[in-house]
């Protein structure tokens, strides 16, 4: 089986400036002496010369460090991606903070930090299962989703051209747009799978910087938490939380596709989200990916239909089971050579869902996480529209629950990660693709209490790897009865001993055969 594959242009909204959102690119970037002189460093506040908030001692003004280290994988080309040494070809010096500072302009504290010097921890949020939300609950994060759908984002915004058009065809108008809160969460997902773009229907498609290696499960960590920290200044929660959908019912319905929830099927278009829904009017962008590789151009962010979900396309799948998650979870190492689809015995992989979830590989089988893309269909079946469905949010957090639950029992140090040769985007140092500033996929690597989060669920071990209490209860009792056994025998060799006296050393005969040699008709082994 091929594997599996995988904003909205707003006129001029009003938008306050909120610090911190971090991703491509700033708006008070994308100026053109900005993008000419190739650096970003804004100021922190109203004074022009408090520039990353130097004055304040939060950071500093300093050279893009990008990872140089060799990639390996199927993208062969040199110089010919603005993804390469990400962010580079667009920015070479960024602010850089210092101590837990953080954000395009210092002005922000890391995930998990508060307080004015961003030095008190900050009380961790708790994501939830979506079926054990209030009706309030609920309601908040259904609305704060659709709100974000509406709201144009008060500090990004995305380049509708590639790198070496993106000051216009007269070198003088950035190639920019404003776009919603969500269809900027979409837009990162698009333009981290998009294709390379060579010339007028000449892509190069083999070129990943978020699935199919380890920054799988880095990438889509921080995707959630930028969207995540985005709704809780939009509501004005600081504890709200984004739920997880635990997917791991082995059932053959979507139980999170209901109008109470993400939106049922239409009656007279099961391939539709129901009216009764608040989806069912949403429309999704950066579909059309064969026509802006025909154009050599970027998504812009322009509706091109409704949110679809083909759940009468499927062919009797089911979603993956609860064994499923244990088997993955079981898996000691995070990755294996060559860190690519085809590793075998890769948490990561198996998680993805690539390997099957005990580690093997099948090329015929989607697992876990592709499984349920490939179940829900439709808009969702498709890497780089596939962020349009909500069902994405809940299905990646509870992806993410699983990535803790396994650092946790595991702990693995950070060179579990490979420092070079995965593919392009997934080295241990490499910034992810397009987050700006730049972060990189090590700084991701740890349990999620350490980012200012935790989950409210229960993924208890799998029988072979916990022994039940009758198999403890045997193992023990076997224990005690073999040291009773060797007292007995010690006690009766050393009553033969005083009895008969010592034998000298240099008269007992000591064997000089080798187990490989021949012993009574017993043939050696070759």
């Amino acid at each position: 089986m091929r594997p599996l594959l995988w904003g909205l242009l707003f006129s001029c909204l009003g938008c306050g400036m909120w610090p911190g959102a971090w991703a491509q690119f700033p708006r008070v970037c994308m100026t053109l002496d900005s993008l000419r002189s190739k650096e970003c460093c804004p100021s922190l506040g109203v004074e022009p010369s408090n520039v990353c908030g130097s004055q304040d001692g939060r950071g500093q003004c300093s050279e893009v460090r990008a990872d140089t280290r060799p990639w390996s994988g199927p993208y062969v080309l040199r110089n010919r991606d603005d993804r390469e040494q990400w962010p580079r070809k667009f920015f070479n010096r960024t602010c850089r903070c210092t101590g837990n500072f953080a954000g395009y302009n210092c002005g922000d504290c890391w995930f998990g930090w508060t307080g004015p010097n961003c030095d008190q921890r900050k009380r961790p949020v708790v994501r939830q299962n979506i079926h054990s939300l209030t009706p309030r609950e609920r309601e908040q994060f259904l609305g704060a989703l659709d709100l974000a759908k509406k709201t144009a984002h008060p500090d990004y915004v995305i380049a509708t051209q590639h790198w070496l058009g993106l000051l216009g065809p007269n070198g003088t108008q950035p190639q920019i747009v404003n776009c919603s809160i969500y269809d900027f969460f979409v837009w990162l997902h698009y333009y981290s799978v998009r294709d390379t773009l060579l010339g007028p229907g000449r892509p190069f498609k083999a070129i990943d910087f978020s699935h199919q290696g380890p920054a799988f499960v880095t990438w889509h960590r921080y995707h959630l938490l930028w969207l995540e920290r985005d709704l809780q200044r939009l509501t004005g929660n600081e504890s709200f939380a984004l739920p997880y959908w635990n997917f791991a019912t082995g059932k053959n319905e979507c139980d999170v596709c209901t109008d109470q929830l993400l939106g049922a099927a239409r009656r007279d278009d099961p391939s539709l989200i129901s009216q009764n829904s608040r989806f069912s009017s949403w429309e999704i962008v950066c579909d059309s990916l064969d026509d802006y590789n025909r154009r050599v151009t970027l998504c812009n962010g322009t509706y091109e239909g409704l949110l679809r979900r083909n759940q009468v396309g499927r062919n009797s799948e089911k979603l993956p089971t609860f064994k499923n998650v244990q088997d993955c979870l079981s898996l000691q190492k995070f990755d294996n050579p060559p860190f690519f689809q085809n590793s075998t015995f890769s948490f990561r992989n198996a998680l993805e869902g690539f390997d099957k979830a005990d580690g093997t590989l099948d090329s015929q089988v989607a697992s876990l996480h592709n499984l349920v893309h490939s179940f829900l269909n439709g808009t969702s079946a498709l890497p780089h529209s596939a962020a349009n469905d909500p069902v994405f949010v809940v299905l990646h957090s509870f992806t993410d629950g699983i990535f803790d639950e396994w650092m946790k029992r595991h702990k693995p140090a950070a060179d579990a990660w490979p420092e070079e040769l995965a593919p392009i985007g997934h080295n241990r140092m490499y910034n992810m693709v397009p987050f700006f500033p730049p972060v990189t996929n090590e700084e991701l690597f740890l349990t999620a209490d350490q980012l200012g989060y935790s989950y409210a669920i229960d993924l208890p071990v799998s029988v072979e790897e916990t022994p039940s209490w009758t198999t403890t209860l045997s193992v023990v009792m076997g224990t005690l009865v073999a040291l009773v056994g060797l007292f007995v025998l010690l006690f009766f060799l050393q009553y033969r001993r005083l009895r008969k006296g010592y034998t000298p050393l240099m008269e007992t005969q000591l064997s000089s055969k080798r187990y490989t040699e021949e012993t009574e008709g017993v043939q050696a082994i070759p």
